[in-house]
């Protein structure tokens, strides 16, 4: 039997997220954003006041890259901290940002309806539904290198 990567779930959702990654870079280049970029903007401006720790469990990626990425966009003007107090500190959007992020929702919404474009609407639902499974399933999962 030969074993073919090609045919793994795990090659299949590589290539994915790349052609994904890859449109949204260009998709959102005109704006000025990275897609980590936007992405942690959007959830920012959907709830005001969020802080890092809260922003990592959001977009459940890692604390290390959501802190560079927060440290740029403070650096770059589009957002800025505020105490709340103690040592948390809020998340808020510039205005700059404020402008922006309605645009980077829109192009990020688009690339999405691009790509489940040939799938009718219970496909699209059963195909989400069926990764937040598997993801759900990997993280539980204790036999397994994480």
């Amino acid at each position: 039997m030969t074993f073919d990567q090609r045919a793994t779930i795990g090659f299949q959702t590589a290539q994915l997220a790349r052609l994904i990654s890859l449109r949204l870079r260009e998709g959102l280049a005109p704006l000025g954003l990275m897609p980590a970029q936007a992405a942690a903007l959007i959830e920012i401006g959907a709830r005001p006041g969020l802080t890092q720790k809260e922003l990592v469990e959001r977009l459940e990626v890692e604390q290390p890259g959501v802190a560079r990425t927060l440290n740029g966009l403070e650096a770059e003007g589009w957002i800025f901290r505020e105490s709340r107090g103690g040592r948390a500190q809020g998340l808020y959007l510039s205005d700059r940002a404020a402008a922006v992020v309605p645009d980077a929702v829109k192009v990020t919404a688009e690339i999405n309806r691009r790509v489940l474009g040939e799938l009718s609407r219970t496909e699209q639902a059963n195909l989400v539904d069926a990764l937040e499974e598997l993801i759900r399933d990997l993280k539980a999962r204790q036999d397994l290198p994480s």
